[in-house]
């Protein structure tokens, strides 16, 4: 993971927002966390990692959400703080 202070970096939009507009929304930076986001809606977390892992890594692949427990990534977002932000939510 990539460390800055948050304030450096704006909050991402939902990755849900991105293919539903109606439902654009900001996600909550995780507290004691640099650069990871939550949206407690969705269930869905958001984080700045290296840009060399996170071009290693495909939609469905396993990735670790912050608390260490086991999640997939989504997608890829822009990049931020000098890595790029990827999506990713617990394993169902």
């Amino acid at each position: 993971m990539v460390d800055s202070p948050t304030t450096s970096v704006p909050n991402p939009l939902c990755d849900i927002g991105r293919t539903h507009p109606r439902d654009r929304h900001r996600m909550r930076p995780v507290e004691g966390r640099d650069n990871v986001w939550f949206c407690p809606k969705h269930e869905l977390y958001a984080q700045v990692i290296d840009s060399e892992t996170a071009g290693g890594l495909d939609r469905g692949d396993s990735f670790p959400l912050p608390d260490g427990t086991p999640g997939t990534v989504l997608r890829h977002g822009d990049e931020r703080a000098g890595g790029t932000i990827l999506y990713v939510r617990g394993e169902r």
